[in-house]
């Protein structure tokens, strides 16, 4: 499991605790608590929010792409079970199922010009209640889900790239004595979830800081470096 998934376990489960606080004793502080878990697990969503905008080709409407996917994430959160699957496989699921319907409402049903268009905005349970499953069948079927599996495995080779280099991090920042274990899983944990979204985001990303830029281009350079293939003497 990668760095990234530990993260938003520990993230969703933090959420989840300040939640039931704040319900079983509601008060200004526990809001507080409860919103800064939230606002931590949204941070740690944004990377995948952005990547499954611009697989839906709705970058031109990234602010109404940001607000379903908020309305997914807190959905996503509110219901999370898990006994039944990892959090980073259930929220994959829900901001995908938004966005699509968000691309539905957006541009109609493409496949025929014959078709009558969706002119509503419709969430995957208002899609399923109307009796409409069929809409989210992707009609690339085949393209999709051929690039689906080369994205997969490329995310698969990033997760265990970043999930080696954290362990190396984790490794270099325990010998200084400055460092408890507790500070040291928090600075690796927010360092590996950005290097994984610089490792595989595909556009020009934001502009980052000189320390975030510091961090990732010595990331990258240690990555390249114990992934290159040795030579057999």
């Amino acid at each position: 499991m990668s760095a990234n998934s530990n993260a938003l376990e520990t993230a969703v489960t933090d959420y989840i605790q300040a939640r039931t606080a704040l319900d079983a004793v509601p008060g200004a502080r526990a809001r507080m608590r409860a919103d800064r878990a939230f606002a931590r697990l949204a941070a740690l969503v944004a990377p995948r929010i952005r990547y499954f905008t611009r697989r839906y080709g709705l970058t031109d409407v990234a602010d109404d792409a940001a607000q379903v996917c908020a309305i997914a994430l807190h959905r996503a959160a509110e219901r999370y079970d898990p006994s039944r699957a990892r959090f980073t496989t259930y929220v994959n699921w829900q901001l995908r199922a938004e966005l699509q319907a968000l691309r539905l409402r957006l541009h109609g049903d493409q496949r025929s010009a014959g078709r009558r268009h969706v002119t509503a905005t419709l969430s995957l349970d208002a899609l399923q209640a109307d009796g409409a499953d069929d809409w989210l069948i992707d009609p690339a079927a085949e393209t999709a889900t051929e690039q689906a599996a080369a994205d997969g495995l490329a995310m698969l080779a990033a997760d265990r790239l970043v999930a080696d280099w954290a362990t190396r991090r984790r490794a270099t920042l325990s010998r200084s004595a400055r460092n408890t274990d507790d500070r040291i899983e928090m600075r690796v944990v927010a360092e590996a979830a950005l290097v994984r979204h610089h490792l595989t985001v595909r556009e020009a990303s934001e502009r980052l800081g000189e320390s975030d830029r510091h961090i990732v281009r010595r990331a990258l350079a240690d990555i390249a470096r114990h992934a290159a293939p040795r030579k057999l003497h």
